[in-house]
């Protein structure tokens, strides 16, 4: 009887735990992934310091933000490279691990959502105004009036 008790308590804690292991190794996953891009990054960087300044040059034309929130979440970024670039790779894994398991990728996922969308709308507008302004070329070389006629109250 004490064999079957000891076989039926290892069953259950490995049928327990089955689901913790499996969240942890798809977290742990996510980082590892996460962190091998960023190490083959740095050490292409390292190699090659030439491809690297002009990588950061092609970056520094993006100057152009939609918004503050965007430009404060450039700076937040470059300063946490700028830190991210003394880590190890095991320090670096911890961070992604930490992150990836508080769901802080999913907020980053929904502010590129929101920015995409903005991006879209700016570009919208931006075309709807050209339209109208071509518009208005077109009626002002043919002479009309560029304004609406008067409104006649019956």
């Amino acid at each position: 009887m004490d064999e079957d008790l000891i076989a039926f308590g290892i069953v259950m804690v490995a049928f327990l735990s089955m689901p913790l292991i499996l969240v942890f190794s798809i977290t742990g996953c996510i980082a590892y992934s996460r962190t091998k891009a960023w190490d083959k990054t740095r050490n292409q960087g390292a190699i090659s310091l030439e491809s690297s300044r002009l990588v950061e040059n092609a970056e520094d034309d993006e100057s152009d933000f939609v918004d503050t929130d965007d430009e404060d979440d450039f700076n937040k970024r470059k300063a946490e490279e700028e830190a991210d670039k003394s880590l190890t790779f095991n320090q670096k894994f911890r961070k992604e691990f930490k992150k990836c398991w508080n769901g802080k990728g999913r907020e980053e996922v929904v502010k590129n959502q929101q920015r995409e969308e903005r991006r879209k709308l700016a570009k919208a507008v931006a075309r709807a105004l050209d339209r109208r302004e071509r518009r208005r070329a077109r009626q002002a070389a043919q002479g009309q009036a560029d304004e609406l006629p008067p409104y006649v109250k019956n």
